[in-house]
């Protein structure tokens, strides 16, 4: 992409740069906010010391820099930013704004590394100016990064110091080189930030790759802003110069440090994933990421970066991909039945929607069925009743927390996305799921969702603090996680719960589906999940995580995703659903709930017969029994456990669909008392029972006879928000139901 860089004289802007253009993009203009009449401004958004050196850049990179003054100051602070007349942000607006009616243009390169104020702010005047963000620094492991633009010769120095342990008269003026040692020291006495991201110290860069001109240092005063004997703060005043760089003429080589978006794919095969912003990252990498990359390129014969130079060998590469097929999914032996389009229209879906809350804020939304033939018309059906039941308890579409979308037909995305947006039109949306399942032709869509209603009468408190519904919701491309520019967020989180959108095993850095089969893309997707889970609350982690749903377009997927979520987690909760497609034609998507108090949770394995029938349920609930979650499975065969996805025969599997599709109301009924008793515990009959949430994935072909969807909520006798969603398979093959429990009483 043309690409237009926010620069401040720092290593990171610079360094970010570096990034961008080893990411294939284009370095087509620089730009910069500048104080008027004043060597240093105290703002929140910008770096402005060393900022009298910044017209040397334009002629040291060969490119045109556009300038603004800084005239705002930080009016709206808040963690969720709002166009604000005389806010310093809206010079960010008015300069980019500027650079896009001059040039074409279609992202900005920025360098922020973990301010989440500095990247909402950004990610917002981009959105208003149709840009993308690229960010490629978000979230890396500070300590390693400083490493990276040492070693690949960013020349910086240090130009301000406002931290315990830096001396200005000690350390202005030495290079980030040099001062790494000291920093190391510091950030073991006294937690400094690496690269100095808490504002601790500031850098002006002096060459860089991207350089054909270095910048020489004539003269340079230091100022002494403030002679604290704990913290001193000062800064220096540069006079510069350009001199030419030797071979400047010579095509751009960039360092090997430089990675490319597969070099961080490299943990993949750890049992406990790093977050590119750990203190230690893993040191274990898989077998050559680098085939995959030869992969690709064979496949598409093209590169994902121009900028590097391979040759490809076919023969290995062929090797590679047979290798590669071999790994990455093992398919059961046996009958597999083929579902046809008889087994689509034969079965009936009315609505069944339904909304309960509790005195603690949660709502749970269940069973809305947009209807129509035409998908459009299907959605606006089901964000009408989605608003109607909304109306009904006086809540809004920015208390929804979480939606979940299983749509007829995949290849009619946009129309869907169309009727979305237009109805999530609001920053911070919901997360999102959506899937494509087996659903008769005059339904468009299910859709079920969770909600929080903070309020004055809600009395429950977080550290003190009412709870309230908050989001996470990064925009710009990154090396972290896939970027979220549609209308839903990658997390949110209200007290000590957080919900997760799905998530595909997309490259984050260049926004494309990982190669490599059911196996990496499990590992990546489930990546992406714990780094969501871990920047959205500060003690959350993988193994945070109650309960979840693992959706999968292949067969042996399933044995595979069940292996990798259970290396990485302590005893969660999963259904397994084989639908007909996912997004970006993905193999595998992930999506959880997860509570950060998770080691206070109890898990327990039990089951029972139900006439012929095998019930099998898990259960996580926490000490204080005000969490609750359970998935129960029921299956005609004895082995309900496995994760064998075929049929020992084809007179087996007629067989399970005989027996299967004889489930009785009654039998149906038992099934669900049982499992509610199981989710409530001890609370069933305290006031008015608790609010559930409730999802049943049933066996399409082998569901039980029509209408017992509007039966089993009738007979619940319960506050059930309850959500029955037709899928190919389950996690196994002689499993028809498997129906999924939540309970938040906190």
């Amino acid at each position: 992409m043309r690409t237009v860089a926010l620069i401040s004289g720092g290593k990171d802007s610079c360094y970010n740069m570096l990034q961008c253009v080893g990411a294939g993009h284009t370095i087509v203009a620089l730009a910069n906010l500048q104080p008027l009449h004043k060597d240093e401004l105290d703002s929140y958004m910008y770096q402005s010391v060393g900022h009298h050196g910044i017209e040397l850049y334009a002629e040291a990179m060969g490119l045109p820099l556009y300038r603004e003054i800084i005239t705002g100051t930080a009016v709206d602070q808040g963690k969720n930013y709002k166009p604000t007349d005389n806010d310093e942000v809206e010079d960010l607006y008015r300069l980019l704004s500027k650079v896009k009616e001059e040039i074409n243009i279609e992202a900005v390169a920025v360098g922020a590394i973990l301010s989440d104020y500095q990247r909402i702010r950004v990610e917002n005047v981009c959105q208003r100016l149709g840009l993308v963000s690229l960010a490629y620094l978000w979230r890396r492991n500070q300590k390693e990064l400083l490493q990276e633009m040492i070693y690949c010769g960013i020349d910086a120095i240090i130009i301000k110091v406002a931290a315990m342990g830096l001396d200005p008269r000690i350390h202005l003026g030495m290079t980030i080189r040099d001062i790494q040692p000291h920093l190391l020291v510091m950030k073991e006495k006294y937690g400094l930030n690496m690269c100095g991201e808490g504002g601790e110290y500031e850098t002006f860069t002096l060459d860089c790759p991207l350089f054909k001109k270095k910048l020489i240092i004539d003269e340079k005063e230091m100022v002494m802003h403030s002679d604290d004997p704990v913290a001193p703060v000062g800064y220096l005043n540069l006079k510069l110069h350009l001199e030419p760089k030797e071979n400047c003429d010579e095509p751009l080589q960039l360092p090997p440090i430089i990675k490319n978006s597969l070099d961080y794919l490299n943990d993949l095969s750890d049992s406990v994933f790093s977050d590119i912003s750990d203190i230690e990252l893993s040191e274990t990498e898989i077998e050559s990421i680098e085939k995959l990359e030869k992969e690709e390129k064979m496949k598409n014969s093209a590169e994902l970066n121009p900028l590097l130079t391979y040759s490809p060998d076919k023969e290995n590469n062929l090797d590679i991909i047979h290798k590669l097929n071999d790994s990455a999914e093992v398919l059961d032996n046996g009958y597999v039945y083929e579902q046809t389009n008889d087994d689509r229209s034969s079965h009936t879906i009315t609505d069944h929607r339904s909304i309960y809350g509790n005195k603690h804020g949660w709502y749970f939304i269940g069973g809305i069925v947009g209807e129509g033939i035409d998908t459009r018309v299907a959605t606006e059906d089901a964000m009408n009743k989605l608003i109607s039941l909304l109306d009904s308890e006086s809540m809004h579409l920015t208390d929804v927390c979480s939606v979940n979308i299983y749509m007829r037909n995949m290849e009619e995305y946009a129309s869907l996305n169309d009727v979305y947006v237009k109805t999530f039109c609001y920053p911070n949306p919901p997360t999102r799921v959506c899937v494509q399942c087996p659903l008769p032709n005059n339904v468009g869509l299910i859709l079920d969702g969770v909600a929080f209603k903070s309020s004055n009468n809600n009395t429950e408190t977080d550290g003190g603090n009412v709870k309230v519904r908050e989001t996470m919701h990064v925009q710009g491309i990154s090396h972290w996680a896939p970027a979220n520019i549609g209308p839903y967020s990658q997390a949110i989180k209200v007290g000590e719960v957080i919900g997760t959108c799905g998530q595909i095993a997309l490259i984050p850095g260049v926004m494309t589906l990982a190669g490599g089969g059911a196996r990496r893309q499990s590992a990546l997707a489930l990546r992406h999940l714990t780094r969501v889970i871990r920047a959205a609350h500060p003690r959350a982690h993988i193994r945070s995580v109650v309960q979840s749903v693992c959706y999968t377009t292949e067969r042996g997927a399933v044995g595979e995703a069940r292996r990798q979520l259970e290396r990485r987690t302590a005893a969660a909760i999963v259904q397994y659903a084989l639908v007909e497609a996912l997004p970006r034609h993905a193999a595998v998507e992930w999506h959880a709930w997860a509570h950060s108090d998770n080691d206070r949770f109890d898990y327990e394995e039990t089951g029972c017969n139900i006439g012929d029938y095998k019930v099998a349920i898990t259960r996580r609930w926490n000490y204080e029994n005000t969490v609750a979650a359970i998935v129960c499975n029921v299956a005609t065969g004895s082995s309900p456990s496995t994760c064998q996805l075929s049929f020992p025969s084809e007179e087996a599997c007629k067989s399970h669909r005989v027996r299967a599709r004889a489930m009785t109301t009654e039998q149906l009924e038992e099934v669900l008392e049982y499992a509610l008793n199981k989710l409530l515990g001890d609370c069933r009959d305290k006031d008015q029972g608790p609010a559930v949430k409730m999802r049943i994935f049933y066996q399409v072909w082998s569901a039980p006879a029509a209408g017992w969807v509007g039966r089993l909520r009738r007979a619940a006798g319960a506050r059930l928000a309850l959500t029955a969603v037709p899928v190919l398979a389950l996690h196994n093959a002689f499993t028809f139901l498997s129906i999924a429990g939540l309970r938040l009483d906190e």
